[in-house]
């Protein structure tokens, strides 16, 4: 069962091609957690969220600067070596300087037939709020402007509905790693949050439905390794977590936008959708470039609530500012709950992942003793 959203996950861009072939439809490639997915599926159309590549980059680096953040010089390059032609057009969050600059490149470099801005609040406002509902407004008129329909308000609450439900699902999934021991590990946990930024979300919802219905009976359990908290900021595949499993911890809870991050929180159906999306997207996700440090750490506080985590790993990712200057208040905390922390900054080279398990097996033979 964990092997059906694996296979989506690896073999992406085929699944985004064929979906667009057998239906016609559009797919816009989206980055980061603060695009309100539910408006493009309400269109008719399908989001896919853009990923790197654990390889060596070669088109981007005439464009970019070498000491900019991996993940966006990785998924850029991607694009530039046509990996994702397929899609019809992108929409660019503004949530850092570097997403930010994508718009232009993929309106310049990839004369992409539609690119659109969302400008995304720093503040946690009720103003701010109304600020993000009405440019959600602009970005629905760019939507039917350029798919050639109306989005219809039964539209929106549709796929409020099912991307709400992706959620309820997501939930009881991670649920699952906190059982002793844990019924998936958190590899395959973060495989089948991906996978649901990358496929149709009612086929995603039908195969969550089975793997909850199958689950309990499972006869290959992961295991039950030392209990590991994870903050990053971006990782954007499991070899990480994978590497952790392969060390003797096991990541029960985390703090992601690959994984936790992206599903927590559901949009309320009742009232305007487009400000319940707008309230949703700008205050129930946990993001450090707009969140005080007190409201993030209340949210790394709930994500470990009954997983009985033993030790804490930090990632962040080179050139991660937001990220990097939460780093200490974050450690203060793990540390005053007498939690260990093993801290990493880097840009996941294959060089990098031999010392990353160097250090990783010493601290889980730490927590062991």
């Amino acid at each position: 069962m964990i092997d059906e959203f694996r296979e989506r996950l690896l073999n992406r861009h085929q699944v985004a091609a064929a979906w667009k072939e057998q239906t016609g439809g559009k797919v816009l490639g989206t980055f980061c957690c603060c695009v309100p997915e539910e408006i493009i599926h309400a269109a008719g159309m399908l989001p896919v969220r853009i990923l790197g590549e654990h390889e060596e980059t070669t088109e981007v680096d005439i464009h970019f600067p070498t000491n900019l953040c991996p993940y966006c010089k990785s998924c850029f390059d991607q694009a530039l070596k046509g990996k994702y032609d397929y899609l019809d057009g992108f929409v660019i969050p503004n949530v850092c300087n570097v997403i930010k600059s994508m718009y232009g490149f993929c309106k310049l470099l990839l004369k992409a037939p539609y690119v659109h801005f969302v400008e995304v609040p720093q503040r946690l406002s009720s103003n701010g709020v109304n600020f993000f509902a009405e440019d959600l407004v602009e970005f629905k008129n760019s939507l039917e402007d350029f798919s050639g329909k109306q989005i219809s308000n039964e539209a929106l609450r549709n796929s409020i509905g099912v991307y709400n439900e992706n959620r309820a699902l997501l939930e009881e999934v991670y649920q699952l790693r906190r059982k002793s021991p844990p019924l998936i590990s958190g590899s395959e946990a973060q495989e089948i949050v991906i996978s649901s930024m990358l496929m149709p979300k009612e086929e995603h919802n039908r195969l969550l439905t089975q793997l909850l219905d199958w689950v309990e009976s499972r006869d290959n359990l992961p295991g039950d390794g030392v209990r590991i908290f994870i903050s990053a900021s971006v990782l954007d595949d499991t070899d990480f977590l994978q590497l952790v499993e392969e060390c003797g911890g096991m990541v029960v809870a985390d703090d992601m936008p690959m994984g936790s991050r992206y599903f927590y929180g559901s949009v309320d159906s009742t009232g305007d959708a487009l400000h319940a999306l707008a309230d949703r997207y700008l205050n129930k996700i946990a993001c450090p470039r707009k969140m005080l440090p007190d409201e993030r750490l209340a949210f790394a506080d709930n994500m470990m609530k009954d997983a009985a985590v033993r030790g804490t790993i930090i990632h962040n990712m080179r050139a991660c500012d937001p990220h990097l200057y939460e780093y200490p208040l974050l450690r203060q905390k793990m540390e005053s709950k007498g939690l260990p922390v093993l801290f990493f900054r880097g840009e996941e080279t294959e060089t990098e992942r031999e010392q990353q398990r160097a250090d990783i097996e010493a601290f889980i033979e730490m927590l062991e003793d």
